[in-house]
Order: structure tokens, then sequence, then C-alpha cells
């Protein structure tokens, strides 16, 4: 007993020496959080506004090219030497002004040549057929003379067909392109001389849809934007094709329009309608946020009472539908008398106290 009784003194020495220290230092903790609950909690100021609503229409951009409805390439099919470029680039040709010709002197020279063969049978012709009403020529003699005269007169329009390929000529009013060819050049058949285009003011704009992305008419109207963006003019559909393309799954769509005055074969992009209106709210790019759940919203709720500020920033989950630099238009399930943070919402979380700075509308 004598062993024991030092051991059960030290132990309770131990345990009072514990429980002093524990007090001490829960009165320092329960302190610390006085301490801190006295100072106020942190907020953060930001613009708000209500939501507005209206009736969007879901659109598609998509890639076209200018087209002429008068362009041609100019060339010849067949080659020669050049004795004539009567009109410079750039200049106005009217319709059936020749624009090009070769050289065809030969074959003036064959047709003149058969000519005078024609002339000469028509007489022995004109002969033959006298002597025939005197009994003094067979028929058959005149059977072979017109025989002759067809096969020259073939020859002479052979000829003239011939001549017509060594002479192109304006297929409508339009305007020289430029050309680097020059009078005594060789030209092979075929080989491209200038692009020639009409001097009206529609142009087409073809292009590509996707199957299944927009359902498209004729008589449907689209938008026309620059490669910057910059809204153009509108065009109307004019032509939308019955088969797809079983390589790329897409269909061929022309529109029409004079609102824009640009180059053959110049890019610009088409906006067309991508689906059924519909109904959404809208408001400044500055309200959205992203986070790995997707896009949303924070709402200005009131506060509890008591609280040192009169709202609370609350997620409200939204679907995006379109958005630019100067709106953002959504789907969600809210209250459209709310108020939602639009300008500094990025310093916001949930549960945040708020106070409100300013009203955007």
């Amino acid at each position: 007993m004598r062993k024991i009784l030092p051991w059960l003194i030290t132990l309770a020495g131990c345990f009072l020496v514990t429980g002093a220290l524990a007090a001490v230092k829960y009165q320092q903790i329960t302190a610390a959080i006085a301490f801190g609950a006295s100072f106020p909690e942190t907020y953060e100021v930001v613009s708000a506004g209500q939501v507005q609503t209206l009736t969007h229409t879901p659109v598609r951009r998509l890639g076209g090219t200018i087209r002429r409805p008068e362009f041609v390439e100019l060339s010849s099919e067949v080659g020669g030497r050049i004795v004539s470029l009567p009109f410079s680039a750039g200049a106005v040709v009217e319709k059936g002004d020749a624009i090009l010709e070769l050289f065809s002197a030969d074959l003036l020279a064959q047709q003149e040549a058969l000519r005078a063969d024609r002339n000469l049978v028509i007489t022995q012709l004109g002969r033959s057929r006298t002597l025939k009403e005197q009994a003094l020529i067979a028929q058959g003699d005149i059977d072979v003379q017109e025989a002759r005269l067809s096969a020259l007169n073939a020859q002479i329009k052979a000829i003239d067909a011939q001549l017509t390929r060594l002479t192109v000529k304006a297929p409508f009013s339009g305007r020289m392109g430029i050309y680097t060819h020059v009078v005594g050049d060789m030209l092979d058949a075929g080989e491209v001389i200038a692009a020639f285009t009409g001097l009206g003011n529609e142009r087409w704009i073809d292009f590509k849809v996707p199957q299944g992305l927009a359902k498209i008419s004729v008589g449907d109207a689209a938008s026309l934007y620059n490669l910057n963006g910059e809204l153009l003019g509108t065009a109307t559909i004019i032509v939308v094709s019955d088969s797809i393309d079983s390589g790329t799954r897409t269909f061929d769509v022309r529109a029409s329009t004079t609102e824009v005055d640009l180059k053959h074969g110049e890019l610009i992009q088409v906006e067309v309608a991508g689906g059924a209106p519909m109904a959404v709210y809208q408001l400044p790019p500055s309200s959205v946020r992203w986070d790995i759940d997707g896009t949303y919203i924070y709402q200005l709720v009131d506060s509890e009472p008591g609280a040192q500020r009169p709202y609370r920033a609350k997620i409200q989950r939204i679907e995006l539908v379109d958005e630019t630099a100067a709106y953002a238009l959504f789907t969600a399930n809210l209250d459209e008398a709310g108020l939602f943070a639009t300008t500094g919402s990025f310093k916001l979380k949930d549960g945040v106290l708020a106070q409100l700075g300013s009203r955007t509308n």
C-alpha cells in the first residue's frame, strides 16, 4: 500500500495540471470566437436588375460564297494566234461585241475558193437544165452537178462554223476582267483569257446546310454578315436542293439579294433560322457565370432579419441560348420580378451578403 500511494499522488497531480491547462485553453478559444464574432460579415456591392422577357428565334451562321448571276471565264474553243483584242481590261462591253479574234485568213481563203467553185457549179447547172429541156443532156449529169453544189454549200457552212469558233463574243453586257494577253500571242484551246462579269446589282449567295441543322424553305429570309461579323443586309432564299450530299451530309441552298456589292467568289456569313421561336429571358452578359455544372446567375434574395445587408446571393441555374457582347439570352425557372446581379456578379458566392449599388433596368 505504501508503494502505491506515491503513484496515486503523482497521477492525481497530472490530472490537476492537465485540467488547469485545458480550462485556460478553453477560455482562450472562447475569447477568440467571441472576438471573431464581433467583426461584421463580409459583403459585396453589385449592380442588379430584373430580367426582360422576349421571343427569340434560334439562328445559325454558315459560310457562303458570293456569285454573280452573269459571270463567265472567257476562253476559246480552239487555239490560234490572237489578231484582235479590241477592249481593254475593265472596259464595258455590249452583248454580241467581239472580245477576241484569232487568225482566220487561211479559212477565209478556203471559203472564198469554195464560193468560187459553187458559183461555177451554179452556172453549169443552169446550162445543163436548159440542155435537159432540149433533151441534149442526161438527167444523171444534172444529178451529179446538184450533188456537187450541195457538197460545196456544206463545206462553206463548215468553214462558217470554224470561223465562229475563232471569234469570242460577249454573251451579255458586262465588264472585262484583267488579262495579260496581247495581239500576236498564241492561245491554247480552252485557255482562259479573262473573267467577264455582268453589270446587274443582283448577287447570289451559295452555301451548304448540314443535315438537321436548320429547316429552310424558298422565300425565307437570311441575314448577311461580313467576316468581321458586321451586318451587310438581307437575302431571300430562292433555291433549296432536293438532295443531300452523301459524303458531307449537307444540302445546297442559294439566296438572292441586291443589298450587297461584293465581288464574285467573295466569302460571306449567312445567318438562317435554326429552330422555332421560343420565349427567353435577357440580362447583360456580365450576369452569366460558369462552373463545372454549367451556367448560372445570382439572384439577390432578401436576407434574414438582423443581417447587416439587405440581400444574399443565391445561385440560379440557367440554360444559355445565345450570347453577344450586348446581351445574354437564356431559359430558366425563375421569379421574373426578382433582382439578379449584373455588373460585379463575379465577386459573389452562394450565400454571401450583397449590397445593391445601382439598378441596370
